[in-house]
């Protein structure tokens, strides 16, 4: 519940980032250059060739991507309910979502690994030609409605070596290169066209103090939000889940939503945080719009728990060869024998990012304390960065070694920079909140009951 009164804002509230946050800009550049720079050398100089690259990038990626999408469905839904206590904090993820052409540019490696058929990120992108007959007449046999052969255990831990067996062949109306490539570009199309849209007219309108701006983008909101769930879906499948062209789960885009508005919410309490310890928005965004994001965070951390055990249940229950074998690989398994790192974790986002967050942040007086919510905000983060990990970094076929540990931190560091790089100086100069929006008064006033 919440209550509204009106609500005097001082005029010399700051509003717009100046240049004191040039040397996050600055930063920002040092750690993509170095990071990028690290992980091409470290990558390169192992005797495998760039996939040891590949799999870090895509492992940095999913995190990276995850912020940026998330950001995007809060903008989208605040459009939708006609919210109007975020309008205070909705600057902030509009900028972040327009790091969305960026997020398009950095997916350039993935599409290439695709494009040039070698399958050292993807196994099912070779060509034809390197199936044997005997999988081509066991994938037509299957077609027409046959028994297939499930694939061998050596097979199934090794998937980036797999070959194109029967399995992978019935799919290959779908997974096939030029017809992953073209997916990819829709995908983006569809996400670069709401985000610039949406975050365009929101800037357009702190000119022009149009209230029909909110007007028509609420108008589209329940349309788009219904293009980017399936658009968010189609694109965790196809950079993610189809990592092993074998294993698919029907829940998987909304496993990786869950943990998008995670990221969401935790990077937006960091940033806001961080704003208004520079002396921004201390007026605009109260007490009371902390509590509303720490409640987010709180809902979505359960939420998340929630998807990843029905996934986990309903695929154990099943028992299917191709569904449980990816469990395995990472790490879900009673068999002493099979235990790996991977299995400790499992063990550790179970308790680091449900059943210790879900505790800490169940508290009203949690949720009401900036100083203590913003460490729980960076505790969420850094276990959703531990979870876009385990979901790609099992799939690489060697062994997970510390040299890769090194790999994948410093390819998360190289992006990371470059998008904070990119997002400080998307913010300079301009307002850090809407200021002609006709629901900031609401947003201003807005009180936690």
């Amino acid at each position: 519940m919440s209550a509204h009164a009106t609500k005097h804002v001082e005029s010399d509230e700051r509003l717009v980032l100046g240049e004191g946050a040039k040397p996050l800009v600055v930063f920002g550049a040092v750690a993509a250059v170095v990071g990028i720079v690290a992980a091409i050398a470290l990558g390169y100089s192992r005797s495998s060739g760039f996939q040891p690259f590949l799999f870090a990038y895509l492992a940095a990626y999913a995190f990276c991507l995850s912020i940026v999408l998330g950001a995007t469905f809060f903008v989208l839904i605040q459009y939708l309910t006609r919210a109007g206590w975020s309008v205070g904090v909705r600057r902030i993820p509009e900028h972040i979502m327009g790091l969305m052409p960026w997020m398009a540019l950095l997916a350039i490696p993935m599409v290439l690994s695709v494009v040039i058929q070698r399958g050292e990120l993807y196994s099912w992108a070779q060509p034809l030609s390197v199936a044997t007959p005997q999988a081509i007449a066991a994938a037509q046999k299957g077609e027409a409605g046959e028994a297939v052969e499930t694939p061998s255990a050596q097979e199934s831990e090794n998937p980036a070596h797999r070959p194109l067996d029967a399995i992978t062949l019935q799919k290959r109306g779908w997974l096939n290169p030029w017809f992953f490539v073209l997916r990819m570009v829709v995908y983006f199309a569809i996400l670069l066209g709401i985000t610039s849209f949406y975050r365009n007219q929101s800037l357009r309108q702190d000119t022009t103090a149009d209230p029909n701006i909110t007007r028509r983008l609420q108008a589209c909101a329940g349309f788009c939000v219904v293009i980017f769930g399936l658009t968010l879906t189609g694109l965790a499948g196809d950079l993610f889940m189809s990592l092993d062209p074998h294993w698919f789960s029907t829940i998987w885009g909304v496993y990786y939503f869950a943990g998008c508005t995670l990221a969401n919410f935790s990077t937006l309490i960091i940033i806001v945080w961080l704003l208004q310890r520079a002396g921004y928005l201390r007026n605009t965004i109260t007490i009371e719009h902390y509590h509303d994001l720490g409640k987010y965070l709180f809902g979505f951390t359960f939420f998340w728990g929630y998807i990843a055990f029905s996934q986990y249940m309903l695929l154990w229950y099943a028992n299917i060869p191709e569904e449980i074998e990816w469990f395995n690989r990472h790490g879900a398994t009673t068999v002493a024998a099979h235990i790996t790192g991977w299995s400790y974790v499992i063990v550790a986002l179970l308790f680091g990012q449900l059943l210790i967050p879900f505790a800490g942040l169940l508290s009203r007086h949690v949720k009401r304390k900036p100083n203590i919510l913003i460490l729980w905000a960076l505790w969420v983060l850094s276990f959703h960065l531990l979870d876009t990990i385990w979901i790609v970094m099992p799939e690489y076929p060697a062994r997970f070694s510390a040299s890769m540990v090194v790999l994948t931190a410093a390819a998360v560091i190289g992006m990371g920079g470059l998008l904070l790089m990119l997002f400080i100086r998307g913010l300079l100069g301009q307002n850090l909140r809407p200021a002609a929006d006709p629901r900031l008064p609401e947003s201003l006033a807005f009180q936690n009951v």
